[in-house]
């Protein structure tokens, strides 16, 4: 009976496992962005674009799980509502961007964008510094950005923020991309 109990509970494991793999963008939430301008040829070629209502509509409505930073390195208003990009047209290899904007005391723009992509990413990490994050997650550090993948999905931070020195700045950034992971 134990084992049978055990074998059940690996089955169910491996079954939710895989509808987890699976599952799509839910656009019921989102706003399709027409493009009319564009040919069916040009429409086919192009991502789909929604627009989702509010940052945890969006978050909803992926296919995966993703946390967004709670405290960032200036003030700022909440991240703006997401865009979310359709590559494959069925909802399963997406990019979705998180942005969120300030100015600081000397009145420059600071931003800060969070970039997801659920499907294979290349990358040259060659011109880039190799920096661990917390549950040894490595990520790539190069001027303005901080590139890793976690869990499938391959993040990329850029912070823009012209009032700081290099160092603090990839301190902040390095503490931005860890509050996503944990």
């Amino acid at each position: 009976m134990k084992k049978i109990i055990t074998l059940a509970t690996i089955f169910l494991f491996f079954l939710v496992g895989c509808q987890k793999e699976s599952r799509t963008l839910d656009t019921s939430k989102l706003t399709l962005i027409e493009m009319d301008d564009l040919t069916e040829a040009q429409k086919e070629k192009l991502p789909i674009i929604y627009q989702a209502p509010s940052v945890n509509e969006g978050l909803s409505a992926l296919p995966f799980e993703m946390t967004l930073p709670e405290t960032l390195p200036f003030d700022a208003q909440p991240f703006q509502s997401p865009t979310i990009n359709d590559m494959s047209h069925d909802g399963k290899q997406l990019m979705v961007e998180f942005k969120i904007f300030s100015k600081s005391s000397s009145g420059k723009r600071i931003s800060l964008m969070i970039t997801a992509i659920n499907s294979d990413v290349e990358s040259d990490p060659s011109s880039s510094e190799e920096v661990k994050l917390s549950s040894d997650v490595i990520a790539f550090y190069t001027n303005k950005s901080l590139s890793f993948h976690l869990d499938g999905v391959f993040y990329t931070v850029t912070y823009m923020n012209d009032d700081i020195p290099k160092e603090q700045h990839k301190s902040e950034i390095i503490d931005v991309a860890n509050q996503m992971i944990e």
